[in-house]
């Protein structure tokens, strides 16, 4: 057995179990507050948040997620290591998502609380998760442990799934704890298989750890500044961030929007509600498997230019998804119709992974993980400004479609035009800031170095 492919699905099965504990609040939000759309009874209606309320909920765990986020790469390769750092923040999180039910019954601003910290919890995930991979994957398979990332979106899709049968069947209550308890289960199952690197495992094999080890060792570099400046007054940069904001508005305002309008406006079953919404977001991650794939052909049959894949990517990604969100906010035709084009429109947005996904690696390889966190935190904003929109113009009477009719226009407008300036603006040449030099004082210190060592 090769120890590495464990650790890839356990970084899977990780990703997979926060994303459960992250996303099930917007299918049980539905049956959480009175709903003047929704006839049936679940569960004893205990809750009555405005719409104002329930989107600081949901956009409460984005603004810890961003401060997560900023915190969790240090402290997950510095302090004490991914392994102890995804265990932690899963358990926290567990115990946090067992105590929602009882935190949401006591007060709006209890829940608040625990969301936020809990959002702070999951943004230690992936910088460790970011760690763990740069430790066990050789150049020639990272690619698959990055793929194993993906385990987001089908946590997302199997919670949104159970969701409303757990619901239906036990109560909101249980949209939590069912989860929650499941989280808990697999801290114990993780503790035992996952280790920081292959020098510490103590199951590897001698083989494995040798191949590992001296695929790794060709990929490291020293501690290098990265140039902060350079990267955020360049045009290639600032377009790509433009463009990920995009991202984060159109996928944050499916997560947080789609069960709630599918069951408020369109009229849909808290089942149907929780197993729709799974299948929009899993049908994207399919299609960003498939995009990628079809991508990569692409380029290595030079049927296309990376230039001309990124900007072809773009329009697919983000303008005609924006396009087909103007469709929703005309109140002219059946829920099948406005469910088929949201479908459709998120199918299509799984082209992002050649387009905002992949164009960070085409600027530098040098300071990929500074970019990317620079991007991440332009994600996550978005994710927490796009409920609060959502809840100003649906907050009388969110049970219309015309109701959503300005949600959908700005969100339209947003991908539509991140889009286009991508075009205009989007780069794919390595930058000049990407070139590793050396300071005056990097120099300096180096000298010393050597000085002490012919000392010695």
């Amino acid at each position: 057995m090769h120890w590495r492919w464990v650790i890839a699905v356990m970084i899977f099965s990780s990703n997979c179990v926060n994303y459960m504990m992250r996303v099930n609040l917007s299918v049980n939000l539905v049956a959480m507050v009175p709903i003047t759309n929704y006839t049936e009874s679940v569960s004893q209606v205990v809750l009555d948040w405005t719409p104002y309320q329930r989107a600081y909920i949901l956009g409460g765990y984005f603004w810890g997620y961003l401060a997560g986020n900023l915190f969790g790469g240090p402290l997950a390769t510095q302090l004490w290591g991914s392994r102890r750092v995804i265990f932690c923040t899963t358990l926290f999180s567990a115990i946090l998502t067992l105590l929602s039910p009882a935190a949401a019954k006591h007060s709006f601003g209890t829940m608040l609380a625990l969301r936020i910290l809990l959002g702070f919890s999951g943004g230690f995930l992936f910088p460790a998760s970011y760690s763990l991979i740069a430790n066990w994957a050789v150049p020639t398979e990272r690619g698959k442990f990055v793929g194993a990332l993906i385990g987001g979106s089908i946590g997302t899709f199997i919670t949104w799934s159970l969701c409303g049968l757990l619901i239906e069947s036990f109560g909101w209550e249980w949209g939590f704890y069912a989860f929650g308890i499941f989280a808990l289960l697999w801290t114990i199952i993780w503790w035992f298989l996952v280790y920081d690197c292959p020098e510490v495992h103590p199951l590897i094999s001698a083989s494995e750890k040798e191949y590992i080890c001296d695929g790794i060792k060709i990929t490291k570099k020293g501690n290098v500044s990265p140039p902060i400046r350079q990267m955020l007054t360049s045009v290639p940069v600032l377009s790509l961030c433009v463009m990920s904001f995009g991202t984060g508005w159109g996928v944050y305002f499916i997560i947080t929007a789609a069960p709630n309008y599918l069951a408020n406006a369109l009229g849909f079953r808290i089942t149907a509600t929780g197993v729709l919404s799974g299948v929009i977001y899993l049908l994207r991650s399919i299609c960003n498997f498939l995009f990628g794939y079809l991508g990569d052909i692409a380029l290595k049959r030079k049927l296309l230019s990376l230039r001309v894949l990124r900007k072809v990517a773009s329009i697919f990604s983000h303008v005609i998804p924006g396009l087909l969100l103007v469709i929703l906010a005309i109140p002219a035709f059946s829920s099948t119709v406005y469910l088929t084009i949201i479908i459709t429109a998120m199918a299509i947005n799984g082209f992002v992974t050649l387009s905002s996904g992949a164009n960070g690696y085409d600027l530098t390889n040098n300071f990929i993980a500074q970019l990317g966190g620079l991007v991440t935190s332009l994600i996550t904003f978005a994710g927490i400004i796009s409920p609060i929109i959502t809840a100003y113009f649906t907050k009388y009477n969110e049970v219309h479609v015309e109701a959503w009719q300005p949600v959908f226009y700005i969100s339209s407008s947003v991908l539509v035009a991140s889009g286009l300036q991508f075009i205009i603006f989007g780069s794919t040449e390595i930058q000049p800031w990407n070139e590793i030099k050396e300071t005056v004082r990097e120099r300096e210190r180096e000298r010393g170095r050597e000085s002490e060592r012919e000392q010695l």
